[in-house]
């Protein structure tokens, strides 16, 4: 009897390791560890793709959402930088239409993204925000009078994901928000009274988050020809810790690097 318990224990322990392991995830751990290293991070996108043509699932697609953003974001320039934005919001889009009702009113109703996401909940926050950030980073590097319809959706969807979780990432959709505002033109939609508001508003929500203060300084502060908070806003990322949150360390490095050129931009 003992002997069968002790089996029961064994099997029970193993099929446990079995349902908890997560393909892709777990063979790139080490990997995605080391993303602030361009070799190790398009290592572990090429182990989460083969899991996710293997064994796909919205998690592997929000990931890799993320990870071509990083990628583009960290390390590319020019076509291959928007190439791989343009990958990161196709995942994104893959992500969200794990959702049956998201799927069915974009391929069979003939919705748009922006149309089909009020269907979402807090459980898809990743998948809108990433495929909302992938394409609007591609669109802003196409040009927004190319790209006005995609940009127009993704600031709808963000919208909506400000209401459903604006704390997501970090202060996400307002600084989001914020970008929009100050980028895009008037007849667009673009206000900067609004894209302050939005950028005070993340930042007072996450304050040790550089991101924030390196977009609003380079499409805000230099737009508005203000020296004083541009210096400011980049002088703060550059003597802060990247390692406060540590949870994205390796991201917030990327940030000082990039408030580093700026700082040597002249914005008069």
């Amino acid at each position: 009897m003992k002997r069968i318990i002790q089996a029961s224990m064994v099997l029970l322990l193993l099929l446990a390791g079995l349902l908890s392991a997560q393909p892709g995830f777990d063979e790139a751990k080490s990997l995605w560890a080391n993303r602030g290293d361009k070799a190790s991070l398009q290592q572990a996108i090429s182990i989460y793709e083969k899991a996710y043509q293997e064994n796909p699932s919205y998690d592997l697609a929000e990931r890799l959402a993320y990870a071509c953003y990083f990628l583009a974001d960290a390390f590319e320039t020019g076509d291959q930088k928007a190439k791989d934005y343009y990958k990161g919001y196709e995942f994104g889009l893959g992500a969200l239409k794990y959702n049956p009702d998201f799927k069915r009113l974009m391929e069979q109703e003939g919705k748009n993204m922006a149309e089909a996401v009020t269907v979402l909940g807090k459980d898809y926050k990743g998948g809108i925000f990433w495929t909302a950030t992938c394409i609007g980073k591609w669109g802003k590097m196409q040009g927004i009078f190319k790209t006005i319809k995609s940009s127009k959706q993704a600031r709808r969807m963000v919208e909506y994901l400000y209401k459903l979780d604006k704390d997501y990432y970090y202060g996400g959709p307002p600084r989001w928000l914020g970008t929009y505002f100050a980028v895009a033109p008037g007849m667009f939609g673009g206000d900067e009274a609004k894209a302050k508001q939005m950028y005070d508003e993340a930042m007072a929500m996450y304050p040790n988050y550089f991101a924030t203060k390196v977009l609003m300084a380079e499409n805000y502060a230099a737009k508005i020809k203000d020296k004083a908070m541009y210096d400011k806003l980049l002088d703060e990322v550059l003597s802060g810790d990247a390692d406060a949150i540590p949870e994205v360390a390796i991201e917030q490095k990327v940030e000082q690097g990039k408030a580093q050129k700026l700082k040597a931009k002249n914005i008069d």
